[in-house]
Parts: C-alpha cells; structure tokens; sequence
C-alpha cells in the first residue's frame, strides 16, 4: 500500500505545505497548498500570528483529506529561533514575538557583559546575533519581567504547532540548534548557557531526533481534518537543515547553496568547526539528519530584491521578478556593487535605491539612475557575497567538490549562470521545494521506507532532477571580485 505523508514548511512571508504519495520505489508530489504568514505590528510590539499558522495547517490537511484521503503522517518544518512560552497548564503564555521586535535590538551587547561572544561561539557552535532564542529570552531580564521565570516550558516554532496538533511537548534537535542554548556539538542543551545567562533549565523540554514520532493528532484535530490516524513525525524541524537532507546524492565534500529571502551556504561533516579562525569568517554550526554537522553562512539574498520592488511599488511602479530577470540582461555597462550584510540594507523600510546610492557613494563609486542597472547590482553584489564565503571555505581547509544550488530562486536562470560564473566552476540547480522534500523524505526514513539519509537522497536523485551550468566569462568574474574584495573591506 502507499504511504501518504503531508508537509508543512513555513517561512517568514508565507509557508507551503505538499501532500506526497510514495509507491515504494518514486516519490509523488501530487500537491502543493501555500497560505500567508503575515506578522501582526501593534505599534508596541511585533509578533508572528501562531493561530493563524495553525488555522491554515489544519484548513490544509483537511483539504488533502478530502481530495487524497487520510495520510499516514505529518510533520513541520519552519524558520529558526522563534518560541512559545507555556505555562504549568500547557497554555501559551503572550503572543510569539517575531524576531525583529525591538526589544532585542541592544540586547547582544547587554550579554557581552557576561560572555563574549567568541566565548559564547565555543560553548554552543553558534554565532549569536538579536534574533537567535538567547538574546530574546535574555531581553526579559532586562525588562524585569516575570514571564520567563512563571513560565513552565519553551517549544521552539515547529514544535509549538506540532504540540498545537498533539498535546506532545517535546523538542526536535536540530531547531534546536537555532536557539544559541545547545552544547557546541549540536545534540543536548547546554546547562552552562543556561546558568551563565540566568535562563530557568525548567523551560527545556526532551530532546528527540529527526524521524521520531512524536504522537497521534488530538481528538479536536481528528474531527477538524477528518484524519483519525495520522500521526505527528519530528521531521528536521530547522528548514535550512531539511533542504540540506533532501539534495540527491549529498554528504561530505559538497557544497550547497539554497537561495530564497536569504541564502545558506556550506557544507556538511561529521564535527563542528570551533577554530577562531571559522569564527572571525563569521561561520556557524547547525545540526543535520542523523547527527551531522552542517558549517554555514548566511545573509539576506531576494530580501533585496524585493525591497527594490517595494520601493518602485510605493512610487507606483510595479515589477514582476521576471520584469528583473529581463531588465538586469540588458544592462551591458559595469555597475558598481554593495555589501549585502550591511544593517541599512537588512532594515525594512525607506527608499532602497537611495540607500545603494548612499552606499556607492561613500565607497567611491558611481550611483545609479536606471532601474535596470539597480537590479543587476543587487543580483550582483548577492552572487559576489557567495563567491566570497566560498572561497573563505577553502581558507579554511574545507575542499568541496560538487555545488548544489537549491530552493526558490533556482528559477531563476540567469542568476544560476552568474553564480557558476562567480565560481568558476559547475553548479546543479534545482529542487525549488528542497525543504519541503526533504520534510517528506524524512518521514519515509521515520515510517522505514528507506533505511538510511543515503537511501533518501538517492531516491531524491531519482526522482528530481537537477540542471547544470557551466562557467562563462571568467575573465570579468576574476576581476570583478578582485574589486569587490576591495569596497567591501
């Protein structure tokens, strides 16, 4: 009989879910169901509406039982860091903040005072900035507040809406990982964080694996989606984690690049990297399937373009991201170039194009006047920054030989065979739902309808294929990056 497996995989402007059917040997994605994450700013304060999620994730499963029937299982995946407080009787304690919220932004200084952050790097893996879980808790402490202390549990954001589902209050290992509070090898909490930040141990819950099974859906839940035997499976609950689990044919001496709002890069081994030298590149560790370790970097990459699209929109011109694709072939001339981490860039709001402006200014460069050439500087100061950390890999000792690019913005051609010719070398686009397969892979794993993570990625190799690109004008790219290197220095 086939298994039937939903996935739920929400990100921080919208979530997705699939409904997928396995005959024992293919994979079948019969449907994808996407529904909005909007954020709720009441002036005071910024959250993520939780009840929201869990209304569409209901509303979805529902609406694949009825079309496909009851499916076997069902797990969720989402971005990292964001939690739920609960309280003695299970109860949500204040609405989940978003991570943006301003009550964090001085917080990391506040926690130098008591750990720098090299030191935190050593203890936990991670390179801790406002938005992970630990400067958010620590926030409270500096608001005295007694929500921290009167709290009774945390469940980070996939294990809230798994516990909305079942009642079960447990946490998957590698969201987990998101939080800056686990030990440097990825797998347990880390008690001296804790105790060092005066974060109450009370608030961890059990640690469990990828491919647990977590419980049965609540009666309430069964009623709403008609689903009385399906149950709830941890899959890899940190969606950069679960994209890396799906790429066909993975493992050790690869990189992969996925590229949507932001792009994550590395590489996956068997131990962290702790070395001062990974530090100051800015490389952090995150736990993978079956206990690997995943050595990444990321920054904001379509974050950008659209809010290029946004400030054209409040000007009252609207663009497309084909409209982009076409505009930036036709610039012929050189553009000048921006460093994509920089805070006035990652910050919502304003005139984006004259913040580019201000930035070539101050670098000595020349500013913009055409749309166009704005979009081809953003496409290429975003492909600049991955050849950057690429290269920074190898500084390190780490060789890889394949590069895979994967989710969104592998649509986008044009950016795949700028990125191949950046590096200079061959890249395999594709799988622009990776997170999502690899929330659905991991549940195969889970139910034993594959035995091991190379079992999973060689049935995603066989059921997704992947496009190659090949490296052209090497001579601008070389040049290109030289000067680069320089502005952003």
């Amino acid at each position: 009989m086939n298994k039937k497996v939903i996935a739920v995989d929400i990100g921080a402007s919208s979530g997705k879910m699939a409904f997928g059917e396995f005959d024992g040997s293919q994979l079948l994605v019969r449907e994808y169901r996407d529904f909005a994450n909007r954020p709720v700013d009441i002036g005071t304060a910024l959250y993520w509406d939780v009840f929201s999620l869990h209304n569409a994730i209901v509303d979805g499963m529902a609406y694949f039982k009825e079309k496909y029937g009851e499916a076997d299982a069902v797990a969720v995946d989402t971005w990292g860091a964001s939690y739920g407080l609960l309280d003695k009787k299970g109860r949500l304690m204040e609405p989940v903040y978003h991570y943006r919220d301003e009550r964090t932004r001085t917080t990391i200084q506040d926690m130098n005072s008591v750990m720098n952050t090299y030191e935190l790097f050593r203890l936990t893996g991670c390179q801790c900035n406002r938005t992970y879980t630990l400067p958010q808790l620590y926030s409270y402490r500096a608001e005295n507040s007694a929500v921290l202390y009167n709290a009774s549990s945390m469940l980070l954001l996939p294990d809230l809406l798994g516990y909305f589902l079942t009642g079960v209050k447990t946490t998957e290992m590698t969201i987990a990982g998101t939080s800056c509070l686990m030990e440097n090898r990825q797998e347990n909490w880390s008690i001296e964080v804790a105790r060092r930040f005066g974060i109450p141990e009370k608030l961890y819950t059990e640690i469990v694996e990828p491919r647990t099974f977590k419980g049965n859906l609540r009666q309430e839940i069964q009623i709403q989606t008609g689903m009385k035997n399906t149950r709830l499976v941890a899959t890899v609950g940190h969606d950069s984690a679960a994209a890396v689990a799906a790429i066909p044919d993975f493992g050790e001496n690869k990189l992969y690049i996925s590229i949507g709002t932001n792009v994550s890069m590395g590489v996956e081994r068997s131990e962290c990297l702790l070395s001062r030298e990974g530090y100051l590149k800015g490389f952090k560790n995150t736990g993978g399937i079956d206990r690997k370790k995943i050595i990444y970097r990321d920054f904001s990459a379509c974050w950008h373009l659209n809010e290029f699209i946004r400030t054209r929109k409040e000007q009252g011109i609207t663009y497309s991201f084909v409209d982009l694709i076409n505009m930036a072939l036709e610039v012929k001339n050189p553009v000048p170039w921006f460093d994509v981490e920089v805070l006035s860039f990652n910050e919502a709001g304003g005139d984006f194009c004259r913040k580019m402006n201000q930035y070539f200014a101050q670098t000595g460069q020349r500013e913009l006047t055409e749309d166009g050439e704005f979009v081809r500087s953003i496409y290429e100061s975003i492909v600049l920054k991955i050849r950057h950390y690429a290269e920074a890999l190898k500084e390190l000792g780490i060789i890889y030989g394949r590069i895979n690019i994967i989710n969104g913005a592998v649509r986008n051609s044009l950016l795949m065979q700028m990125i191949s010719n950046a590096l200079g070398k061959e890249v395999y686009a594709g799988m622009e739902y990776a997170t999502l397969t690899g929330n659905l892979l991991t549940q195969l794993y889970a139910m034993g309808e594959v035995k091991t993570v190379k079992e999973m990625r060689s049935l995603s190799a066989e059921c997704f294929s992947m496009k190659q690109y090949g490296p052209e004008e090497q001579e601008y790219w070389t040049e290109t990056a030289e000067k680069y290197e320089r502005i952003i220095k």
